[in-house]
């Protein structure tokens, strides 16, 4: 792989995206907004925020809320926080959760760095997923790509021992990317398929539209998990 980001590199952040929205998920946003928080400079207080203490997940640009939905009907038992700049998608996921009567998902209209920075703790969270973020195939656009090394050095400081993070793309020279950035961080260490602690089985990942997306354009899909070391 060329041109991989040094280490003074900073990740970019990202203005929202207000989009198109139906008059459903115009209505959510108003109607729904006891599950969505807002971004600002203080941290969270998460038992708070959720009404309880829990493992706490955290999944990073959403898009329409498939993914989150059904790691939240598989974990009842998990505060899980989503955030996402794509206010469409905000709302259908806020229409998703009225619709399967879930309450254990909180959304938040922000950019993953500015949250991660100013709003979550260290060792705050229990797992964090990013499923096919935005590759950037281009090479003058490679540093807008969200998986750089100062990002994944925050997310190591943020993400308990023993934590899981569990990233996703149908971008090969992407995936590349990812897998040479996390084996430069030493608190990472990565989770082969079928192994012991691999979670496999109770954390089926479920077909997003990217993926679906990937598939007709015969783009292979590759998972790839890192285990927090303490």
């Amino acid at each position: 792989m060329t041109d991989l980001p040094g280490a003074s590199r900073q990740p970019r952040a990202y203005i929202r995206r207000r989009g198109r929205m139906t008059a459903g998920q115009s209505r959510a946003l108003e109607e729904l907004a006891r599950y969505r928080l807002e971004p600002g400079v203080e941290p969270l207080d998460l038992a708070a925020c959720f009404g309880r203490r829990a493992p706490t997940g955290l999944e990073i640009g959403f898009g329409m809320g498939q993914a989150l939905l059904a790691w939240a009907e598989q974990r009842p038992d998990w505060n899980l926080l989503g955030l996402e700049i794509y206010q469409p998608g905000v709302g259908a996921l806020l229409l998703g959760l009225e619709r399967l009567g879930l309450t254990n998902v909180r959304a938040m209209e922000a950019a993953a760095e500015t949250v991660l920075v100013a709003q979550i703790g260290s060792s705050g969270l229990d797992e964090v997923r990013i499923f096919f973020p935005d590759p950037w195939p281009k090479t003058r656009h490679h540093k807008r790509r969200l998986i750089q090394p100062e990002f994944v050095a925050l997310l190591a400081e943020r993400l308990r021992p023993g934590g899981l993070l569990w990233l996703a793309t149908d971008w090969m020279p992407y995936a590349e990317w990812m897998t040479e950035i996390l084996a430069r961080e030493p608190r990472f260490a990565p989770v082969e398929s079928g192994a012991p602690d691999s979670d496999d089985g109770d954390q089926d990942r479920i077909q997003t539209r990217f993926e679906a997306r990937g598939l007709r354009l015969g783009h292979e899909i590759r998972d790839l998990r890192y285990r927090r070391l303490a």
